[in-house]
């Protein structure tokens, strides 16, 4: 194994001198080294980054930018103020990206600041109106990695923002009731003349941390109650009310042995705090990919073309324009003319299909031509196999682990209290049974667990980044320890994306001219062998592009793409294909380059299993994992696959629709499955897996319904996944020892009625604190080199 020199992210070299995960990765290496940004690998401080892969040679849709530039200038021009624009990046991480992307901008003229937010995936700008090209620079920004779109197309962060205003309330609330209570600890009389101010002080703080953050625990237990489930929040509030409660009895009373006025605040505050920084890794994760769904939400009329009809609206016999690059969401027929489409939604092959005037289209059918097809909608959207296919059923699956042990937990603790309380009432204290059963319920608040768990989360979270792994949903981890049986797509998860240039050494041996020709023929192109040449091709075709320019494009659906420069007609496309017509004795296989008919070089390519996949399946072979494929693809393809992986025949399964696989699925999964897949017909699939992975590939789906994605080229994460796993169960079955231990003993001194608040007040920080040291020295591992 081999760490990328500029994203950090681990990779299997194909050679010694290998240096990059990727082209992409190489490409935005030497920008930085010619524009003399060094300094950014120095504020990166190793920090594994996502890989870039192939952003830099994509085509980017900047259509909603000059609306967006238009109204921002038009409303500083109105008040004589600087234009802003905010917007959302992908590819932004680190210190070392925001530095990046400020120094990007300065280089432009008009141009005043740029604040980027690795934690949001926020970019703001500020210009002088007409002064700076704002797209130029966003263009650029491409050329590194960064990517922009409109704000709020990257999802929300609602609750994070809901729990970061929370959290800093409640720590003003939890310092003012610590200020105001330390004088009563350190032996303040009742008879000073601010006493009783400083109670009363001590009360409203604690009220105010009980409404703006233990409300927002207990509504979250009540939540679960009502839903027959149990949550770790329902500790938290029972021990938050118990202890408000009996100090609001206390200070009435005048029992300064019931007043923990000061521990509501401050359990309120750390409480919180773990949760924000559980949430806030989590939904980082969720807004770090924003590029646009293949789906339109609408689709342009083809009679009247400057209006749309949205895609819920799509009826059959709509006459409609699909854009290139986008998925058919109804099934139609093709109104005239040829294009070509992929179907690696339906069945998981990524070759494209030629179609002819009036064929039948499937819903899920992605346009590779360059120009728009015009369709005929044979279904409503809503009968469309795609529209089930991409419902969203994101959502946190409960763990029926914790449920029992709360179930327990919360049982002890009441009937213990409870018990407390009859013993004094008995023997005739009911006040010091009071104040005991309190104490109970206060001591045994989950405090250690509510900080170290969520630590544990983040620490597991941070340890997948560096293999470029993001988690997306906080209760993956425990369901990952039941995982027995891993079931892979082959199509893009198995293998890789877009097929593979079989004979590289073609492409160093082009001249400067022929190079050139080449990345403008495959510049714009959807077409996956197109895609894959643009890549190999590096730095070099796009330093070509940048001196020279691009050329337009004339495409021959099913055959290839041509242009006309001044030097001649140049073509990219099937064997025996010049340009303008197909040799009837062409016997070469592959993609040939023809410069005004003459062959320049033929271009073979293969499918790929990812980097480490073989090593990767036996590793788990060797964990008793059970392996299984699920794919739509040809019979013969996957046949060969499961005998090149090892995979018995009944484990290996061909030619399965959506619907198919998702059985398959569900009758394999007793809460113990993980499966892997990348396209639409994998989403049924999902919602029937325990546990699901998505590598984000070209015309990404998944990712918004995954556990979680990677973005790197191998499968070599997995290992690593599971270790990472394993390691978080040890650290929070430490941490819950611990809290265990604690409670048994801190209950115990309860019991005997000689608990008091300052005491609490104590132990509460210390018990968290040992956790915390716990969950960071139990989280430490060692990730499994396999592949």
């Amino acid at each position: 194994m081999a760490r990328c020199e500029h994203c950090g992210t681990e990779f299997s070299p194909k050679s010694e001198t290998d240096r990059y995960c990727c082209k992409g990765c190489e490409y935005v290496a030497e920008l930085i080294d010619e524009g003399g940004f060094s300094q950014f690998y120095d504020l990166k401080q190793g920090l594994a980054v996502a890989p870039v892969r192939s952003r830099p040679f994509e085509e980017h849709d900047f259509s909603w930018l000059d609306e967006k530039i238009a109204g921002a200038e038009n409303h500083a021009n109105s008040r004589g103020d600087a234009a802003k624009l905010e917007l959302s990046l992908e590819g932004i991480s680190c210190v070392g990206c925001v530095w990046l992307v400020e120094k990007l901008f300065g280089r432009h003229e008009g141009s005043v600041r740029a604040v980027s937010n690795p934690s949001t995936g926020r970019l703001f700008l500020e210009w002088i109106p007409g002064k700076c090209d704002i797209a130029a620079f966003l263009r650029e920004l491409c050329q590194y990695g960064y990517v922009a779109a409109p704000a709020g197309t990257g999802g929300t962060d609602h609750e994070r923002r809901r729990l970061a205003a929370r959290l800093g309330l409640c720590a003003a609330f939890a310092l003012n009731t610590m200020l105001f209570s330390l004088p009563g600890y350190f032996g303040m009389p009742d008879t000073f003349e601010f006493s009783s101010l400083f109670r009363l002080i001590t009360f409203i703080s604690a009220t105010l941390s009980m409404l703006v953050g233990g409300g927002y625990f207990i509504d979250r237990a009540w939540r679960a109650i009502r839903t027959g489930t149990l949550h770790i929040d329902l500790p938290i509030a029972l021990g938050l009310i118990s202890a408000y409660t009996g100090s609001v009895v206390g200070w009435a009373l005048g029992r300064d042995t019931m007043l923990y006025f000061d521990f509501v605040s401050i359990f309120v505050f750390l409480m919180l705090g773990g949760r924000y920084l559980q949430t806030t890794a989590v939904e980082r994760n969720r807004r770090r990919l924003i590029r646009q769904q293949p789906v339109p939400d609408a689709v342009q009329n083809a009679e009247q073309p400057e209006t749309t009809t949205p895609r819920d609206n799509i009826h059959p016999g709509l006459h409609f324009l699909l854009k290139p690059g986008n998925a058919l969401p109804v099934s139609g027929v093709l109104h005239h003319g040829e294009a070509d489409f992929s179907l690696e939604w339906i069945h998981g092959e990524a070759d494209p299909v030629r179609f002819s005037s009036g064929s039948h289209l499937p819903a899920g059918a992605i346009l590779l031509s360059k120009t728009p097809a015009e369709i005929l909608a044979s279904e409503r959207w809503e009968d469309s196999l795609l529209a089930k296919l991409t419902a969203n059923t994101d959502r946190e699956r409960s763990s029926p682990g914790l449920e029992r042990l709360l179930r327990g937990y919360l049982a002890a603790v009441l009937v213990l209290g409870l018990g407390t309380l009859a013993y004094w009432g008995i023997h005739g204290d009911w006040i010091t049974g009071s104040q005991a059963m309190i104490s109970i319920f206060v001591v045994s608040c989950p405090c250690a667990l509510g900080v170290s768990i969520p630590l544990a989360d983040d620490l597991a979270a941070s340890t997948m980044e560096r293999l470029g792994v993001f988690v997306r949903t906080a209760t993956v981890w425990p369901r990952l320890r039941r995982v027995r049986h891993v079931i892979f797509d082959k199509t893009g998860t198995l293998t890789l994306e877009r097929p593979v240039l079989e004979n590289p050494e073609k492409l160093a041996g082009l001249s400067d001219a022929e190079c050139l020709a080449l990345a403008r023929l495959t510049r714009n192109s959807l077409h996956p062998i197109a895609r894959s040449l643009l890549e190999a091709l590096g730095s070099r075709g796009q330093k070509l592009l940048h001196q020279h320019g691009n050329a337009e494009t004339t495409e021959s659906p099913g055959l290839g793409v041509s242009i006309h420069t001044p030097d001649g007609r140049w073509s990219l496309g099937k064997a025996g294909w010049n340009g303008t017509n197909r040799e009837t004795q062409a016997t070469a296989h592959g993609s040939e380059l023809r410069h005004n008919g003459e062959l320049v070089t033929t271009f073979t390519f293969r499918e790929s299993l990812r980097p480490g996949a073989a090593e990767t399946l036996d590793h788990l072979r060797h964990k008793h994992l059970t392996l299984h494929i699920l794919s739509g693809d040809h019979p013969d393809k996957v046949s060969s696959m499961s005998k090149l992986l090892g995979i018995p025949d009944n484990q290996s399964f061909a030619g399965l629709s959506p619907e198919e696989k998702a059985t398959m699925v569900a009758a394999i999964d007793h809460h113990n499955t993980l499966y892997l897949g990348d396209g639409a017909n994998d989403s049924l699939a999902f919602d029937a897996a325990h546990v699901t992975g998505t590598p984000v590939v070209d015309r990404s789906l998944l990712e918004s319904k995954a556990d979680f994605y990677t973005l790197g080229s191998g499968l070599n994460f997995l290992p690593g996944l599971f270790a990472t796993a394993a390691a978080r169960t040890r650290a929070a079955r430490s941490a819950f020892a611990f809290a265990l231990i604690y409670n048994v003993l801190a209950v115990g001194y309860c019991m005997t009625g000689n608990m008091s608040p300052l005491i609490a007040a104590i132990l509460m920080p210390l018990s968290s604190i040992a956790s915390i040291l716990i969950v960071a020295t139990h989280s430490r591992i060692k990730i499994p080199n396999k592949g």
